[in-house]
């Protein structure tokens, strides 16, 4: 089974400094064997050796990231000049991804909430040389202290993260089925707070690393029926992620399928302002 099989090492190239091409072959002069992701766009699998071991991992080059989460990342379709929220964005993966996609030009707010994974955040951000990114510390969960509002907002909503078993196999036995309901609770209290910081025609990139209807359709379902001013829109899929798109309208990488980590994700669009 997928799950039960050792995960390779997945790096996304930054390239704010390096592509994916020149970092394979910078890696490969190294030692290191790497191949492109199979549909992440800027991603490398490693296939021998280590570059964490390496002085190259601390030139800000390359993320150590999975393919999923890329892919999460690409789903937002950052443009210059955008103003993003990405709540609960620790450790920075996708805030700099995000960076990169808008070639530093824009305004990426990234929060999170305790002390440590902000400082994380701050770190990676600064090593990966994201200067449009500016680190907020803030609990989603709660009135947002902003005043203007946001072109779009990537909420990658902490969860049970049962969808990354096989890089974290003890998770199935640290999960209780009424974890399932407390989780969802939070993360529709978190899109309703996110909600507000949308501009009118902006979106929101919903996303877990759950594989459970709970944390994931049931959550996007619940949000939608009490907000007639947001729609699911998997138009706004960009075509690398296209292949993901279920019958319903929401992404999801299924191990099994495309061995890749479970990961959830909805474009949510607000269509009109009703205050």
């Amino acid at each position: 089974m997928f799950d039960n099989a050792p995960a390779a090492l997945t790096l996304r190239a930054n390239t704010l400094r390096i592509g994916r091409d020149a970092l394979a072959a910078r890696l490969s002069s190294l030692g290191i064997d790497t191949e492109p992701t199979r549909f992440a766009t800027h991603g490398l699998t490693v296939r021998r050796g280590n570059p964490l071991s390496l002085p190259i991992a601390d030139e800000g080059v390359f993320f150590v990231q999975d393919e999923s989460s890329q892919l999460v990342a690409e789903l937002a379709g950052a443009v210059r000049g955008e103003r993003i929220l990405d709540a609960c964005a620790s450790p920075g993966g996708k805030t700099t991804a995000l960076a990169a996609a808008m070639d530093n030009q824009g305004l990426i707010i990234a929060t999170d909430l305790r002390g440590r994974r902000v400082d994380l955040l701050a770190r990676t951000i600064r090593s990966l040389g994201a200067t449009c990114a500016r680190v907020v510390q803030a609990d989603s969960s709660t009135v947002l202290p902003f005043r203007s509002r946001f072109d779009a907002v990537l909420l990658d909503a902490p969860c049970s993260g049962l969808g990354t078993l096989r890089r974290d196999p003890d998770i199935r036995w640290r999960r209780s089925e009424d974890e399932l309901t407390r989780f969802a609770a939070m993360q529709v209290q978190m899109l309703h707070r996110v909600a507000e910081a949308v501009d009118p025609g902006g979106r929101i990139v919903y996303a877990t690393c759950s594989s459970e209807p709970e944390e994931d359709e049931d959550v996007v379902a619940e949000f939608l029926s009490s907000h007639r001013d947001f729609a699911l829109a998997p138009e706004r899929v960009p075509s690398v992620a296209s292949r993901f798109i279920t019958a319903g309208g929401h992404f999801r990488t299924l191990p099994f399928r495309d061995e890749l980590e479970a990961f959830f994700a909805a474009i949510l669009v607000k269509t009109k302002d009703l205050r």
